[in-house]
């Protein structure tokens, strides 16, 4: 959901161009590197540190249980969301980045911490008491952890698994239903909450006063009260909204709500994390503000593609309790060049809609809008566009119909951009294979754009 920048081409003389790709590419580099340290190399510098003479097999068996004890904690702390560092990576997209692979890091650890042998001297293995216990439960947790991040892959495995083993209730051939994946990583947290226990009462082989245990018992904190954060937090972070419409379009539901108190502060571009006080529609799902008001009001335009944007099209209805948290994201063509090529499709021009509104007479950018949809009644907002054409000069708005107009291609939009593509930013929303398809014609045909800017609304 998350902005992407893809740097593709560098014009030499485009000396700030160059800064901001720079900056943008050593931020991530430093993020990783930060993941790394925290996760893994503390830990198993400090079982080296603290380990004494144990034999290797046992020291990696230590070091790959420490790390992964140490990723699930940066993990629930990547699910709070933070703002400050999602801003500060370029994008929310980046934290679930990093989300997925320490997940998949966690369980090949901790697979590794299980199964390859520990030798202790006699009358250091947990016996009696508590530490047999948090044993006991290390045991237990281990399964559940598996079988909870196996689950939790079910949304990747490849489309032709899904189609041929669908799971009841998992629309469009998803083997797993969105509710029950959530769970599913909420379990997660109670796991990391079972593991705290067996690190706090098993010292095998350190004591309570050894650098490896302190830092364990750290992230065990850090964690759990991260994990409390995602649970309970939503009550200070959400703000209550009033539904006062609700627009059945062809392609899309649009919906218009109205704070009750304060309402949140709505970038152009920007997406929201939402739920609705009616039963099927209080699981919080992110979709992009088309469209804020002065008042504090938004819009949201959702289409109809799974079983939970299906229900917001049958059950929503005006005077229904909308809570709304945010605003994320980094979609942002205000940090773009002088010229820049908007590309839509289908129902991706929300994120435009709310572009289009912000800009002004006084506005010196040359921007070109590619709405690209099969006909004329699918279309969302024209007349926003339109206006916003007429209110900039610099705007131009070009609606490519393809059951008149032909299969959008990557020559087709050449033309239509009064510029030269490799001179501009392009900044696109809808789906991936169309955006995967031009992005690969306009390299082929020379015309890559300087930058390119996406989101993909792929929570899991």
């Amino acid at each position: 959901m998350l902005s992407k920048l893809d740097l593709m081409t560098v014009k030499p003389d485009d000396h700030r161009n160059v800064i901001s790709k720079w900056n943008s590419c050593m931020k991530g580099f430093f993020w990783n590197l930060l993941v790394f340290l925290f996760g893994i190399a503390v830990p198993t510098f400090l079982i080296l540190l603290g380990g004494g003479r144990l034999n290797l097999e046992t020291t990696i068996a230590l070091s790959a249980g420490a790390s992964a004890f140490s990723l699930m904690a940066i993990n629930l702390f990547l699910s709070t969301r933070p703002p400050l560092l999602e801003r500060w990576i370029g994008g929310l997209d980046r934290l679930y980045v990093t989300h997925k692979w320490t997940g998949i890091s966690v369980l090949f650890l901790a697979i590794a911490h299980e199964r390859i042998g520990m030798d202790f001297e006699k009358g250091q293995v947990a016996t009696v008491g508590l530490a047999a216990l948090a044993v006991d439960v290390a045991e237990v947790a281990f399964y559940v952890l598996l079988v909870l991040l196996l689950v939790s892959w079910m949304k990747r495995w490849p489309k032709m698994i899904r189609r041929f083993m669908p799971w009841p209730g998992g629309g469009n051939g998803d083997l797993l239903p969105y509710a029950l994946w959530r769970w599913t990583h909420r379990a997660l947290g109670l796991v990391f909450m079972a593991l705290s226990f067996h690190q706090l009462f098993v010292r095998v082989p350190f004591e309570a006063n050894t650098v490896a245990d302190s830092y364990l018992n750290s992230m065990a904190a850090f964690g759990i009260v991260c994990f409390l954060y995602t649970q309970f937090g939503w009550l200070l972070r959400r703000r209550s909204y009033t539904v006062t419409d609700v627009t059945p379009h062809p392609a899309a539901t649009i919906i218009q709500a109205t704070p009750k108190r304060r309402g949140i502060s709505a970038r152009p571009g920007a997406f929201a994390v939402i739920s609705a006080g009616r039963a099927g529609l209080r699981e919080p799902h992110p979709f992009t503000v088309s469209g804020a008001s002065e008042d504090g009001g938004l819009q949201f335009s959702i289409r109809a593609l799974g079983d939970y944007t299906r229900r917001v099209r049958e059950r929503l209805q005006v005077g229904d309790n909308l809570y709304v948290e945010g605003c994320y994201g980094t979609f942002d063509y205000r940090k773009g060049p002088a010229r820049q090529l908007w590309l839509a499709g289908g129902i991706g021009i929300t994120p435009f809609l709310s572009f289009a509104d912000s800009l002004t007479a006084e506005d010196t950018r040359k921007i070109t809008l590619v709405y690209a949809i099969t006909k004329e009644e699918e279309a969302v907002g024209l007349d926003r566009i339109r206006a916003a054409e007429a209110r900039c000069p610099g705007f131009r708005f070009v609606l490519h119909k393809s059951e008149t107009d032909g299969r959008l291609t990557s020559m087709r939009l050449a033309e239509y951009a009064p510029f030269p593509l490799r001179e501009a930013g392009l900044w696109f929303c809808g789906p991936a294979p169309m955006r995967e398809a031009i992005l690969s014609q306009l390299r082929k045909d020379g015309n890559a754009p300087r930058e390119v800017h996406f989101e993909q609304f792929e929570f899991r």
